[in-house]
Order: C-alpha cells, then sequence, then structure tokens
C-alpha cells in the first residue's frame, strides 16, 4: 500500500488561495478544500481546529502576498507616487483578493488615521515630506488623498466599473500627485 500523502499548512493556504482565485471567499470550506488538495476533510481539522482559524490564516496570507507585491514595486525616490500606482495594479491583477483585503469587513475596526500613522508608514510621510517639501501636516493631508484617489481607481477596476491600463492609471496618480502636492504646499506657505 502506498503511503498516505502529508498536507500540511501551506498545501491547504495554496489551495485556499486558488479557490479564492476562482470563486471568492465564501467558496472556502473543508469539502471544497479537501477535493483542491485530493484528500479527505480529515487533514484538514488536524492542522485547523475550526474554519474560522483557517479563514484567519488565509487573511494572513493574503496580508502577505500583497504586502510583497507592494515592497516589490515601491521605489524610495517618490515612494507615495509609486505606491498608488502599485495599489491600483494589484487590484487590476487580483480583483478578488484585493476586494477581500480592502472591500470588505476583513479591515474593520481601522481607521484611515490607524494606517497613515501606523509605525510602518512613519518612513514614508518622512520620504513625503522629503519629496515634497511639505510640513509633516501637510504631508499627511497628502497621503490620505492620495490613498482616496487610488482606492477610487482601485474600487472602479475590481467592480468592473472602468477598464483603464496601468499606463493612464500612471498618468492619472502621477499628475494627481503633483496637483495635490502643489496645492497643499500652496496653502502651507501662504503663496
Amino acid at each position: 500500500m502506498p503511503p498516505k500523502p502529508i498536507v500540511n499548512k501551506q498545501d491547504i493556504l495554496n489551495a485556499a488561495i486558488q479557490l479564492i482565485r476562482e470563486n471568492g471567499m465564501e467558496s472556502i470550506n473543508a469539502r471544497n478544500l479537501a477535493k483542491v488538495i485530493n484528500c479527505s476533510t480529515k487533514p484538514l481539522f488536524r492542522i485547523y481546529k475550526n474554519m474560522e482559524e483557517l479563514k484567519k490564516d488565509i487573511l494572513e496570507e493574503l496580508n502577505n502576498y500583497y504586502n510583497n507585491f507592494m515592497n516589490s514595486r515601491i521605489t524610495g525616490k517618490n515612494m507615495l507616487l509609486s505606491q498608488g500606482i502599485s495599489y491600483v495594479e494589484f487590484a487590476k491583477k487580483e480583483k478578488t483578493i484585493f476586494s477581500i483585503l480592502f472591500m470588505s469587513k476583513a479591515i474593520n475596526g481601522f481607521t484611515l488615521q490607524d494606517i497613515v500613522l501606523s509605525d510602518k508608514n512613519k518612513f514614508l510621510i518622512q520620504n513625503v515630506k522629503d519629496t515634497t517639501g511639505l510640513s509633516e501636516d501637510k504631508a499627511y493631508k497628502l497621503i490620505i488623498n492620495m490613498w482616496f484617489y487610488s482606492h477610487g481607481i482601485a474600487t472602479q477596476i475590481v467592480s468592473n466599473g472602468i477598464d483603464i491600463s496601468l499606463e493612464v492609471v500612471t498618468e492619472l496618480i502621477s499628475e494627481v500627485f503633483y496637483q495635490f502636492s502643489t496645492n497643499l504646499l500652496i496653502t502651507e506657505r501662504g503663496i
């Protein structure tokens, strides 16, 4: 008799992500996962106590995937601009995953201030100050304005509201970055 295949946590997470890409988060259940992995449901519950524990790990895996995607694309010279473009690029490439991460209750409990002012974004605020000459307060406002603008384009793409090339996205986000930052600088300096 051949040895039983060994199913590990990463196998389950990979299968879950495959299901999510094909059918969304609602397709995640023990039976569907077992079918993709080609095993019974027993190995799933040997590794996970319940589906909620698995879904927590799935969200963590999706967040890691998103962060790796963004980190590979954000450039040091103008981090905010490259972040906005990369955010929309992720939405174009991974509509279902983007929707789960940024258009569902997965981010409930976080305010925009929580996100922008988190420790991992302190370097972004400094980069914006260095790139634009804005004060910290105005840099913060620029980050929020750019996030809303980029998120608006991304959500329109994900909801199939618009079909837009990455080239046009880059032009739009670049233009609005310079308009927003110039207006904030003019306001700040009283020109």
